[in-house]
């Protein structure tokens, strides 16, 4: 009982972790009704290091931009890339944000966190199934 239960638990917390995400986008798609043509002015870089060791160096762009006459940067959330030619400086990217509080942007168009809400529910059904139906 104690391995069902564990596979239970998973599924359950891996289809909460969707509905968050999905919760989350579209509540950005509500409040973000602005768009704004943004200019990458710079690219920063982190290595991560997954569990077994392996470095994986990640771009992300630092756009700046300006709403109602003011000046804005910030690096664009859940906007990243292994590639390191994927974002250029002085490149422009198209965002979307929030017309009441113009530091919540996110990339016009950028359904990532949509897809990844999905696959968390989807995981999460898919392990439930597995758990009930499995021998153990």
């Amino acid at each position: 009982m104690g391995r069902k239960l564990i596979g239970l638990l998973f599924g359950i917390v891996a289809i909460v972790i969707g509905i968050v995400i999905l919760v989350s986008h579209f509540n950005a798609q509500k409040t973000q009704t602005g768009e704004v043509v943004a200019t990458i002015i710079r690219v920063d870089s982190e290595v991560e290091t997954d569990t077994d060791g392996f470095d994986t160096r990640w771009y992300y762009p630092v756009v700046e931009y300006r709403v109602s006459g003011e000046r804005y940067e910030t690096r664009v959330p859940n906007v990243s890339s292994t590639d390191s030619t994927e974002y250029k400086e002085n490149d422009n990217i198209s965002l979307q944000f929030n017309p009441e509080k113009h530091t919540e942007v996110s990339q016009k168009g950028n359904n990532g966190s949509l897809i990844g809400g999905i696959i968390f529910i989807v995981l999460g059904f898919l392990v439930i199934v597995g758990t009930i139906f499995s021998k153990f």
